[in-house]
């Protein structure tokens, strides 16, 4: 064997693999890329994934095991999601300046920047901008509900340089741009919307960014590469209160930091969603039907015949998929009003006038700017409207755009063209907006123009009550803060219940004048002042219950972490002693389902509102209105006779499924430690659990011992532990 040949064999690989490293290292340094960061909206009915990139959901209609959720899920926790991909697209046609323009383009083509990320789609399948690293927190997209997600010190003001390529590593200053300075609430610090940047919502996202020319430049310098050199300021705003929990608001301002004008340029929306998509599992082919409302300004779509599978198994009716759209509330340009919109087909072909433009300029010249589109027979940039029956339908009040049966694709909302001079800004504001029903989705898009043209300004019921909730047997004891009685117009308190995680709040529904679900509370408290019956001054609120003069609950006082008079198995944690507390006891419980429990408070209404009550919170291990709690059996003592299984039978689809992706069955009324082995109806062991628990109640997610889901049937148990032994059976039904 020559060892000295060998060696120097083995030196030349390792040196090889070394500069592969370092190459592969240099790459990933110079790869804006490394400074995306995700993170949560979730404060309300619709939760989404967001990056600081400008994705405001990742649904990736081309590469699902890349999808992120919730992705617009809504309502939150019902595993209902509509987000495939949504973003904007900022472009302007050929001739630019060089100053303002990125890479190269010898074909004199139409530049196009975005925000989408679809995965494998033409120019889609990356980011057109990256984040300013100055703006990036190293493991979460900022948010205003969670400092830790912030930068270690947010910068004064808005950058004024912008990067050449991608191997650029210090930027190119621009000291003839004005400084715009960033201001922050005063209390939180959060840089905020408000004129002296205070926070306006009640949680908001910000971001700046950049164009860059995408990741195919990477490495290999792509030749058609080419950008438009601009800054991106996101921010999104997003509210707790029943007139604002089916939307959020998103603010894109489009910043020229070049010494040159852009000029001709458009903005506008990538609009994808879903009804339901692909990326869910056990959810089928996508398709959906789309519409436009030219007074509203709303682009939505729904399902496109009214049949989908369940995310919990099953299938979904009419009823129960949702609608989904953006309203545009304030476009870049002279009108500040929509002037284009697309609905484009994904199966007519992406290279085509109706398709969904694979190439940036095929994509701003016929859905950006949407122009020589078939379906746009009078060229005014609006595609036209159609009947059921494929007529062209242009008069007002029309039907809404109608793409037709099967049809896969998205939309774009555009601005008309506008210049960009060196340093200004411009400002596109919209609403992603859900509702049950189109009736109900178009009441949410009206909200969010409302409150819009209010500068803001929201309408809201009284202070929603601090509540806690403690667990005996058979029995639920909430606990609730007074304060919100203090407010003017307060008027009485609710109480709902839910066993679905939220989704639902109560066995009894009812649907008001403008399409929304509401539920009839478990109880309801109403002041003994002559105010009760029905809402009567504004007709779309009458359908609103003010109480009828009666008011029971029970008051008391903390005294020493317990509440005088009513047993508490545990301790008080938001009330001091002495506060007053309001007290209601539910004795119509299952030990061993986890219940969820709401308090909302709710005022008169007047001449110009009418009534309004809280919403429930979105996340019940805070200190709100909503908490979670599960009934127990007290422990097992002397025996095992109370030993029960909770369902039984269990059928995968029944309201007391915690999250569509969770199985449980619940053995309760266990002593402290026990074993439990399950069998199958052929004796064979499926399961082991050691349970350790003070409550009593030991969870079986309905895997086996290999994690796999198991099949339904007949399924019995042993129980073996320090006080006795116990068999029983039970019932699985997928």
């Amino acid at each position: 064997m020559n060892i000295r040949k060998n060696t120097k064999r083995t030196f030349i690989s390792r040196l090889v693999v070394l500069l592969l490293l370092a190459v592969v290292m240099l790459m990933a340094q110079n790869n804006p890329m490394e400074y995306k960061r995700w993170n949560t909206l979730n404060i309300n009915r619709v939760a989404t994934t967001f990056d600081n990139v400008g994705m405001l959901c990742n649904g990736n209609n081309q590469n699902y095991n890349l999808a992120r959720e919730p992705s617009f899920e809504f309502p939150q926790g019902s595993g209902k999601q509509y987000g495939t991909c949504i973003g904007v697209v900022f472009g302007a046609p050929a001739g630019q300046h060089p100053d303002v323009v990125g890479g190269t383009n010898p074909e004199n083509l139409a530049y196009l920047d975005g925000t989408m990320d679809e995965g494998p789609a033409d120019f889609w399948n990356e980011e057109h901008f990256a984040p300013y690293p100055e703006f990036v927190n190293p493991n979460a997209a900022s948010i205003s509900t969670d400092p830790e997600s912030w930068p270690a010190s947010w910068p004064e003001a808005l950058p004024n340089y912008y990067f050449m390529d991608v191997n650029d590593q210090t930027g190119v200053q621009n000291p003839n741009l004005p400084v715009v300075p960033i201001l922050r609430d005063s209390v939180t610090g959060w840089p905020g919307f408000g004129p002296n940047g205070e926070q306006l919502s009640d949680q908001e996202m910000f971001s700046v960014m950049y164009g860059w020319g995408g990741t195919d430049q990477i490495g290999v310098g792509n030749a058609q590469t080419r950008w438009l050199r601009t800054q991106l300021i996101m921010r999104s705003m997003a509210w707790k209160g029943s007139l604002y929990e089916n939307f959020i608001v998103w603010i894109f301002v489009i910043r020229n930091v070049t010494n040159q004008p852009i000029t001709d340029a458009a903005m506008g929306v990538h609009i994808d969603f879903g009804h339901l998509p692909a990326f869910i599992q056990g959810i089928g082919y996508d398709a959906d039907r789309h519409y436009y409302d030219p007074k509203l300004q709303l682009a939505y779509s729904w399902d496109d015949d009214g049949f989908e599978e369940s995310p919990v198994g099953g299938t979904l009716g009419p009823d129960e998929i949702g609608w989904a759209g953006v309203v545009a509330l304030e476009m870049p340009g002279p009108t500040g009003k929509v002037q284009t919109y697309d609905a484009a087909h994904f199966w007519q072909g992406q290279t085509s006038r109706s398709g969904s433009g694979g190439a940036p300029e095929m994509y701003y010249k016929w859905n950006l700017r949407n122009q020589d589109d078939p379906q746009d027979s009078d060229g005014d940039g609006v595609d036209d409207d159609f009947n059921e029956n494929g007529i062209p339908d242009d008069q007002e009040g029309g039907p809404g755009y109608y793409v037709g049966s099967g049809a896969d694709g998205l939309q774009i909302i555009g601005s008309g063209q506008f210049t960009l001079q060196p340093g200004q800004m411009d400002t596109l504001i919209f609403a992603t907006v859900f509702g049950a029903s189109e009736k109900e989705l178009k009441t949410t898009a009206q909200r969010a123009i409302n409150l819009y043209q209010s500068n803001w300004e929201i309408v809201e019921a009284p202070p929603a009550p601090v509540v806690e909730a403690f667990a005996d047997d058979r029995k639920v004891t909430l606990v609730w803060s007074t304060y919100s009685e203090e407010d003017v117009q307060f008027e009485g308190y609710k109480i709902y219940r839910s066993l679905d995680q939220g989704q639902t709040w109560g066995t009894e529904s009812f649907a008001d004048f403008e399409g929304g679900i509401h539920y009839v509370p478990m109880a309801q408290y109403d002041l003994v002042n002559g105010v009760k019956g029905f809402y009567k001054t504004l007709p779309e609120y009458a359908w609103f219950y003010l109480g009828d003069d009666e008011w029971v609950p029970n008051r008391s006082i903390v005294q020493a972490d317990t509440v005088k008079g009513f047993h508490i198995n545990g301790k008080l944690q938001g009330f001091e002693e002495g506060d007053s507390v309001n007290v209601y006891v539910d004795r119509d419980v299952v030990n061993g389902l986890a219940y969820w429990y709401y308090v909302a408070a709710y005022d008169s209404g007047n001449a110009i509102i009418g009534p309004l009550e809280n919403s429930s919170a979105s996340n019940p291990a805070e200190p709100n209105n909503t908490v979670i709690v599960t009934a127990y059996a007290p422990k097992a003592k002397e025996n095992l006779d109370n030993v029960r299984v909770v369902p039984n039978p269990y059928i995968v689809s029944e309201i007391w499924e915690a999250g569509y992706k969770e199985h449980v069955i619940q053995f309760v009324g266990l002593p402290y430690e026990a074993t439990i082995r399950i069998f199958n109806s052929s004796g064979e062991l499926v399961r082991t659990i050691e349970h350790r628990d003070q409550t009593g109640i030991a969870r079986w997610d309905l895997k086996n011992k290999f994690s796999q889901l198991a099949a339904p049937g007949v399924y019995f148990y042993y129980i073996e532990s320090g006080i006795g032994e116990k068999t029983g059976k039970f019932i699985v039904i997928l």
